[in-house]
């Protein structure tokens, strides 16, 4: 407003001279004319008529001149006057729109969410906005005239000192940095500073900085970098590496533990062939076509395979991966690989304590059946005797008898072989061997349990009966361990049956086709059977009804038939006794052992 005062002011004082020049001369043109007038009526010769006619019209056209001429003074005035009005206007509205512009800049330079310094070249605060010193926990006031390393951590003012040098080196360029800030409760704040350095009017050099809030970023990124390392240690401990897989780039991504478990160094990109050359050789057409058929039909995938390492030791790997549809609509496979060599190894011991365990078992159960055992091998030896006798004789006659010689002989050969027969089963239920899994016919199985359990449910007053479907399939198994199962569950048939003296005792054993491509076989007895509460608990390790039992022999019969794919389950009859019965998947042509 008083500058707009002053410019009207001017104005007043710049038109009042033209109004005094536009008087002076419009008067004096006056005074001239009518000097003129008078000198010439006064002196000059009697005017003829016509003359004095001239003059008058001189006179006139003299003072028409005059008003044309005031008038023509008086618009240039005018002129004048609007346009000095306008300037001044025009002068007022720039002077309004400074100010308006410096309030802007003052509230924004002030209010604006990012924190603004002015420092001199020794480092001293030369202004900083309300908003970054609220920020900072200061008033303005506060920070003004201090130095600029006060609202630094110690540790960091080295940085800053040779950020602010690099600045004031190299005048006119932007340089920015992250660092810490110390707020006045002495808490950090994460900024990143862009700062500049220009000279003023004076030639003096300040730095000017603009300081953005960085700190949840820091903390995001902090977070994130915790969590991986979280992560990769906990990839570390369980042996469990992850990897990403883009079918259409054939692009591949490791984690290290990863890297770690194939054996290569980390490098910045992966390819199948890297994969596929560490894989052990009996496995690698294998594993090549799980990974045909994944990249192929873009499904999960899940397979194990070995490693053969460079320095010719096994790694066994589980493998596991979920396909997903990328934002171009191509198929990318995330998944996770697991070093599983120590549970193999772990598995394979615990077999082996099993197999051993089973052994212990089978010589034991033969024990219990040492009477049986000689019975069978008995028999068939004093028939041996006895037929070797009658050839004997049949030959001492005068007139030989080579026919019934010959039969007598037959019957020895046959009897021998039963005696072998009888043993061979005994050798094998002794001998350690080898899981050996072959197409097997389950009959043929029970037929040769039952030969070494004859006399002992015979000298028990024990009654069995066999209900063998015929035609019944082959199933996959070991035959040692088979005839161990079965042995077992008759055994424990006539144990269940030994305390029983008021009805008749008598075992019952069945084969049968369970389902399309299950078969099923059951030993059921007279007996005591087993309380309800203890049906949970019959297969747990080291629990028996039996005074003297162990408590190992279910459980091992459960974990051989589970090794061959089956399930075993115990029920009690609707009369007395129970039932125990085992299911077996039957054998495919085209499956492999």
């Amino acid at each position: 407003m008083a500058e707009w005062m002053v410019s009207a002011a001017m104005r007043n004082q710049t038109l009042k001279p033209w109004r005094s020049a536009e008087e002076s001369l419009l008067g004096g043109m006056a005074l001239a004319l009518l000097a003129v007038a008078c000198i010439w009526l006064v002196l000059g010769p009697a005017p003829a008529v016509a003359g004095y006619l001239i003059a008058v019209v001189l006179l006139v056209a003299l003072l028409l001149a005059s008003l044309i001429m005031m008038h023509l003074a008086g618009s240039t005035r005018r002129q004048m006057e609007a346009a000095l009005e306008g300037r001044a206007r025009a002068e007022q509205r720039a002077i309004e729109a400074l100010h308006e512009s410096e309030a802007q800049r003052k509230e924004v330079f002030e209010h604006n969410p990012v924190m603004y310094f002015m420092v001199d070249a020794d480092g001293t605060v030369l202004s900083v906005n309300t908003f970054g010193a609220a920020q900072l926990g200061y008033l303005v006031s506060e920070l003004r005239g201090q130095s600029v390393l006060k609202v630094f951590f110690e540790e960091d003012r080295d940085l800053v000192r040779k950020s602010f040098d690099v600045c004031l080196t190299d005048i006119g360029q932007t340089h920015s940095w992250e660092i810490r800030k110390v707020r006045k409760d002495g808490s950090a704040l994460w900024v990143r500073e862009n700062a500049k350095a220009v000279r003023r009017l004076d030639d003096r050099s300040i730095v000017l900085i603009a300081c953005e809030d960085i700190t949840e970023r820091k903390e995001a990124e902090n977070a994130l970098r915790q969590s991986g390392n979280y992560l990769a240690e906990a990839q570390r401990l369980s042996h469990t590496g992850s990897f990403g897989w883009r079918v259409a780039t054939g692009e591949i991504i490791w984690s290290e533990e990863t890297f770690r478990i194939f054996g290569y160094d980390k490098a910045p990109s992966v390819t199948l062939d890297m994969v596929v050359q560490r894989i052990h050789p009996d496995d690698r057409a294998h594993a090549q076509q799980t990974i045909d058929q994944a990249s192929g039909d873009g499904r999960d995938f899940d397979h194990e395979y070995r490693l053969l390492m460079p320095d010719g030791s096994v790694k066994y790997v589980h493998a596991t991966a979920h396909a997903v549809t990328d934002a171009s609509g191509g198929v990318e496979f995330v998944g996770a690989v697991t070093d599983v060599t120590a549970r193999k190894r772990a598995e394979e011991k615990l077999h082996e304590a099993q197999a051993e365990l089973a052994h212990v078992t089978r010589v034991t159960a033969l024990g219990e059946l040492a009477a049986s055992i000689a019975h069978e091998v008995n028999q068939p030896l004093a028939a041996v005797v006895a037929n070797a006798a009658a050839s004997l004789r049949w030959l001492d006659r005068e007139t030989p008898n080579l026919k019934e010689a010959r039969s007598a002989l037959e019957a020895i050969v046959n009897d021998g072989n039963r005696a072998g027969e009888v043993i061979q089963h005994v050798r094998a239920l002794v001998n350690k061997t080898a899981d050996r899994k072959v197409p097997l016919n389950v009959n043929d199985v029970v037929n040769e349990v039952i030969t070494l359990l004859h006399h002992e449910l015979f000298s028990r007053g024990m009654s069995l009966r066999m209900e063998l479907a015929p035609a019944l399939g082959l199933v996959l198994g070991d035959r040692i361990q088979l005839q161990q199962v079965i042995l077992n569950l008759v055994i424990n048939g006539i144990d269940a049956m030994q305390p029983v003296t008021e009805r008749p005792r008598g075992l019952v054993i069945r084969t049968l086709q369970e389902e399309v491509h299950h078969m099923l076989v059951t030993v059921s007895d007279c007996g005591v059977g087993f309380a309800a509460e203890n049906a949970d608990r019959l297969f747990d390790p080291f629990f028996t009804t039996k005074s003297g039992g162990m408590g190992m022999g279910l459980s091992i019969c459960r974990s051989i038939v589970e090794s061959h794919g089956g399930r075993l389950s115990a029920s009690s009859n609707v009369g007395p006794g129970a039932t125990f019965q085992f299911s077996l998947p039957m054998h495919q042509e085209d499956n492999t052992p």
